[in-house]
């Protein structure tokens, strides 16, 4: 079963989950089982048209399947983030699940989705304006008789995604390490991932991201306005206003790129011609058309108008993902022999959890995005003029690496957070 859960910044995310389980606790962790792993260079293959098209499709099918199943709902994603935790996993599948999670992930093969990978990620520009940060860890039950993961797969995460792996004995204590890792991982913006950890996962496959950059040009500040939420009703909120030069359109919507300090991040933001919804217009949209209009900006002045927001969401992607074609890694019998061997002799994907949170204000943006993969062994246990794009209704907004056009984090605004 899929859950989903959305709570405004002013609730406190999550802390009403992590009951008695999975105190807050300082965050400590022992020494890495890939601290010893000497990685092997790697060259990587340089970002090219099918590998950036193929993760523009990946965005768009996750946002849109994951909108399918919250109308009128805010959402966030990161679909960065969900490619670092599923690529991972990817690695230690074969046969169908490997062929399905291929395909689901851009249609790209694991060995060479690692070399993409692994050259945007070492790629990403880091300065003291913008910040991009990006972990990834595997968790491992500590329990031999059940599983025994393999050193070729360990290898392999340590070469392509730096991730460390841990051997824990998965109780309130791990629960406390792992929750402990994604808060230092993320900046204190996603508090917890775990409640408490179920007696049948035996390893979790994690990546956290970490985002904060401020505005090329900074506004002023903001003013009162109204918004029109996605049920038609009217809201108030405060809208910042100013001139930006990039100018997107197509034949149903129009926008705008708004730029961090020294260039290699942008805000991009999609407007639905009046009557369309944010979900119908993805529908309408190919990955291709949608990279060609970021990556081809019409350099003409646009006034704009983008509302004040900060919140926080989160979903299980189980099926999510399914929709987009990857069903054989959730079903006992998948094949994740690369990764690890149980004495069930079943490992599969028994949840992907995913939280995100965001704040756009005056200054610039924040945002945070944290995927865990869970495994289970199935054990028996319980014109001359300025063009115009005030963002006053729903709309669709990107964070984007501006060297590939990849979108780091996405999302829809149907309302203003309250």
């Amino acid at each position: 079963m899929k859950t989903k859960h959305m709570k405004w910044i002013l609730s406190g995310f999550l802390s009403m989950l992590c009951l008695t389980a999975c105190g807050s606790g300082a965050y400590t962790v022992s020494s890495s089982l890939t601290s010893e792993i000497e990685p092997q260079e790697l060259v990587g293959h340089v970002p090219d048209d099918g590998f950036l098209i193929s993760q523009t499709a990946f965005a768009r099918n996750l946002l849109m399947q994951t909108a399918a199943s919250c109308e009128n709902e805010n959402i966030l994603i990161s679909p960065y983030s969900a490619m670092q935790a599923l690529a991972m996993t990817a690695n230690g599948a074969d046969g169908s699940t490997r062929a399905e999670m291929e395909q689901a992930l851009g249609g790209i093969p694991c060995d060479d989705l690692n070399q993409y990978l692994y050259s945007m990620r070492t790629g990403l520009m880091q300065t003291e304006n913008a910040v991009l940060q990006t972990a990834n860890s595997v968790w491992i039950r500590d329990q031999e008789d059940r599983i025994s993961v393999k050193q070729d797969f360990l290898q392999t995460v340590k070469n392509g995604y730096d991730a460390d792996a841990f051997k824990k004995p998965f109780d309130n204590t791990t629960c406390n390490e792992i929750n402990g890792w994604v808060r230092h991982k993320t900046s204190g913006m996603i508090e917890e991932l775990l409640d408490t950890i179920p007696q049948e996962a035996v390893m979790y496959l994690v990546n956290a991201t970490a985002f904060d950059a401020k505005w090329s040009t900074q506004y002023d500040d903001a003013f009162d306005s109204t918004f029109t939420a996605a049920d038609g009703s009217a809201q108030n909120c405060r809208m910042m206003y100013g001139t930006e030069h990039s100018y997107l359109s197509d034949d149903h919507a129009t926008g705008f790129m708004k730029y961090y300090q020294d260039g290699g991040y942008a805000f991009c933001a999609l407007l639905p011609e009046e009557g369309m919804t944010p979900q119908a217009y993805l529908e309408g949209v190919t990955a291709g058309e949608l990279h060609k209009m970021l990556t081809e900006p019409a350099h003409e002045d646009v006034e704009t108008g983008l509302p004040v927001f900060s919140y926080d969401f989160e979903m299980e992607l189980s099926e999510t993902l399914t929709g987009m074609g990857m069903k054989q890694a959730f079903l006992p019998d998948a094949d994740f022999s690369k990764m690890a061997d149980t004495a069930t002799g079943s490992l599969y994907i028994s949840r992907v959890l995913h939280k995100t949170h965001i704040d756009v204000d005056t200054e610039g943006t924040k945002a945070a995005a944290v995927t865990a993969v869970e495994m289970a062994d199935g054990a028996d246990v319980e014109e001359e003029e300025p063009k115009r794009v005030i963002l006053d209704r729903p709309f669709v907004y990107m964070i984007v690496d501006t060297k590939t056009m990849i979108p780091i984090f996405t999302g829809i605004l149907n309302e203003i957070p309250q």
